[in-house]
């Protein structure tokens, strides 16, 4: 963007209520945008399907004019732009394309090629122009009411005009030309200047550069843009559209989550910088003349793995939304022309986390594989897997379930609010430290079976040794003082056998008095529950206080999430005395217990037959927990269960995907305990009492107070 390019209005008296290309404006009220670097980007009209409309566009059109007549519109002559009009050549047109299937993947917006370039068909038209000083500029959607500058004739509203710092060369992503085209088809669609203060403020000053937005004149912070836009090295443009200039178009049109229940693996060459999805090169990626690596990604609701284990220096990659991931220093984009290769000019990222969209955690990139060198990786709110590779990592938790693996080297492990494991072979742990281990968190031990023996634990310290190993549990183990205790679960033999070291608040109950939200842990150590041939389980019927007669059963859940052996533990809980015990058909090897609850199963259901399977709804197939769907209860001889809610200990197959459950231990220290609420999580008292169980075990798993 090497020259300014302030909008221009052609007409006089200018017209605001035509059609262009089928579409008008349409008002949009970005006073109500909490962030405000969204807000600053935002000039209150987008594309509409109706005058002045509320509905967002989402199929639009497009032409490349080959003529200045193509721009004949009634009632009123040409505009200025025609006079001097030369068609866009094939590099530009496969830059606007790109553009175009950028912001597709991003929001709802689709563009169609018009049957003409008329302004009857074509709501974008793009077109080289010589007039000026060699800039480009564009046309805002159709307005009357948006500051000044920024109002837009209905009969060239949306038009792009190209200059010189918008003709790429043929290797154009990462120059300032395609910048430039993504910068002024971004006025196209709604997008005013990040640098402006006018309507909703500038973007803040650790923000204001084309690290945040393409839509700002600073390519780097603390640009001086008194004399026009600064730029980047060539090859050091951003290329793609960046953080804040996706969150405000998906504003304006919506957010694409099309590939929700797909996996996505994304990496880069650590050459060529050239992003990957699943081996293959991304779709509208390309590489930079200085293989740079400068972009936001957004997944489009894939759970997305970012595999970075082939950068070999030590990373900082950060999946919070607006942070961003430094993995190679040699690509980080250079900022300042005027000054290449000075280090306060470069990029802070080479990859940059888009924000979420209405609070989706479905957008953020779920794992992070990371490479050999000393790596930081912290997660966010969604279930992460964070691999730190060979180094000495500092792997830290975020909000979700997340899945720590250090790895060899000595690793610092910062637990969060989630149920987080930290799992690795008992080799890889050696000289690793885990901060914040308390009531959610656990340890998985692979390929050994650790004892009581093998624990020294201190009011603020466990530290586990075995076979020459040592690693340290942080947290408050003061006797009594810590609110539980910890459970040590060891299963299998050999190569095959593992330990789960566990931290496990009592389970203290009061009917009626509702349980903290950020107590509700579901099934407090999963592996507790899980087999290996040799252990077998016992239910305990602890107390029923409930208004329904319900019905409490169990099953299996194989390696593979496939739920089998389902039986009934007690048909009418209500009917059933405190302390009756049932013994439990022995698990195999990985497989676990899993257990359910019929809400007012005596009554509705009545006495089950012992013929029982959870099926996937629709089909005949036994139900897998993995696929996250409620699966429906059939008995063999009667068909299936209707018309009831069955509640699960696995949250994500419960009816709203809700957390029925919370677990414990006793104050003897001697059983985990099980409570459930029998009524859709938030619509009971959720006092966890109504029914509660406790589970033993024969084998020689340690409950420590």
């Amino acid at each position: 963007m090497a020259a300014e390019d302030e909008p221009q209005n052609t007409y006089f008296p200018t017209v605001f209520s035509l059609a262009k290309g089928g579409l008008y404006g349409g008002f949009f009220n970005g006073a109500f945008i909490t962030d405000p670097n969204v807000a600053a980007l935002i000039m209150d009209y987008r594309w509409t399907t109706s005058s002045l409309g509320t509905t967002p566009a989402t199929t639009t059109t497009y032409a490349f004019p080959q003529s200045a007549s193509d721009y004949k519109i009634f009632p009123a002559p040409n505009t200025v732009d025609p006079v001097s009009h030369v068609p866009i050549n094939d590099v530009q047109k496969e830059a606007v394309l790109t553009t175009f299937g950028l912001i597709s993947s991003y929001t709802k917006l689709n563009f169609v090629e018009a049957a003409s370039a008329s302004a009857d068909d074509a709501t974008f038209r793009f077109a080289q122009t010589t007039s000026g000083n060699g800039g480009s500029h564009a046309r805002f959607p159709t307005n009357e009411g948006a500051w000044e500058g920024y109002r837009s004739d209905s009969r060239d509203a949306g038009d792009n005009f190209l200059g010189t710092n918008g003709s790429p060369p043929a290797r154009y992503f990462g120059t300032d030309e395609f910048n430039t085209i993504m910068h002024e088809f971004g006025h196209s669609v709604g997008l005013k200047h990040g640098h402006d203060p006018s309507i909703h403020g500038a973007l803040g000053a650790s923000r204001n550069d084309n690290e945040f937005s393409v839509m700002t004149y600073a390519s780097y912070l603390g640009s001086n843009i008194d004399k026009g836009p600064t730029v980047a090295v060539e090859g050091s443009a951003p290329q793609s559209l960046m953080m804040y200039d996706i969150a405000a178009l998906q504003l304006l049109y919506g957010a694409n989550f099309d590939k929700v229940g797909t996996g996505a693996t994304y990496s880069w060459d650590a050459n060529t910088g050239q992003e990957s999805i699943g081996g293959h090169a991304a779709p509208f990626t390309g590489t930079t003349v200085s293989n740079k690596i400068f972009s936001t990604v957004w997944t489009q609701g894939a759970a997305a793995t970012y595999d970075l284990h082939n950068f070999t220096q030590d990373q900082v990659d950060d999946l919070r939304p607006g942070h961003w991931l430094r993995f190679s220093d040699s690509q980080l984009a250079d900022l300042n022309r005027a000054d290449p290769g000075d280090p306060a000019f470069k990029a802070q990222g080479n990859v940059y986390n888009a924000l979420l969209y209405n609070g989706d955690v479905r957008s953020e990139i779920a794992d992070v594989i990371g490479g050999p060198g000393n790596n930081t990786l912290i997660g966010n709110d969604r279930d992460n897997k964070l691999i730190g590779g060979s180094g000495n990592d500092i792997l830290v938790a975020g909000s979700g379930d997340d899945i720590l693996i250090g790895g060899p080297g000595a690793d610092k492990i910062y637990f969060g609010p989630g149920s987080d494991v930290a799992r690795d072979n008992l080799g890889d742990l050696n000289g690793d430290i885990m901060f914040n281990f308390g009531f959610r968190a656990s340890v998985d031990i692979l390929g050994s079976r650790i004892t009581r023996d093998n624990l020294a634990i201190t009011p603020t310290k466990v530290t586990v040794g075995a076979d020459g190993v040592f690693f340290e549990l942080d947290g408050n183990f003061a006797s009594g003082g810590s609110g539980g205790g910890l459970i040590i679960s060891a299963r299998g033999s050999g190569d095959s056998s593992y330990t789960t070291i566990s931290h496990v608040n009592f389970l203290d109950l009061h009917k009626g008095v509702t349980v903290d939200r950020s107590a509700i842990n579901g099934i407090a150590n999963q592996n507790f529950l899980s087999g290996d041939g040799t252990v077998s389980f016992n239910v305990e019927m602890k107390s029923a206080q409930s208004f329904f007669a319900n019905t409490l059963g169990y099953y299996k859940v194989g390696i593979d999430g496939t739920i089998s052996d389902v039986h009934i533990l007690f048909g009418n809980t209500l009917g059933t005395a405190s302390g009756t015990t049932v013994n439990l058909i022995a698990p195999g090897f990985g497989e676990r217990i899993g257990f359910f609850l019929i809400q007012n199963g005596a009554n509705t259901a009545g006495t089950l037959p012992d013929d029982l399977s959870f099926v996937t709804p629709g089909t005949a197939n036994a139900s897998n927990i993995n696929q996250g769907i409620a699966p429906t209860l059939v008995s063999a001889s009667h068909g299936a269960v209707s018309g009831v809610d069955i509640f699960h200990t696995f949250a994500n197959i419960n009816p709203n995907a809700a957390t029925q459950v919370l677990s414990g231990i006793d104050h003897s220290g001697r059983q985990m305990q099980i409570g459930f609420e029998d009524t859709r999580n938030g619509t009971g008292d959720n006092d966890f009492m109504d029914v509660v169980i406790g589970v033993h075990i024969n084998h020689n798993d340690i409950f420590i107070l």
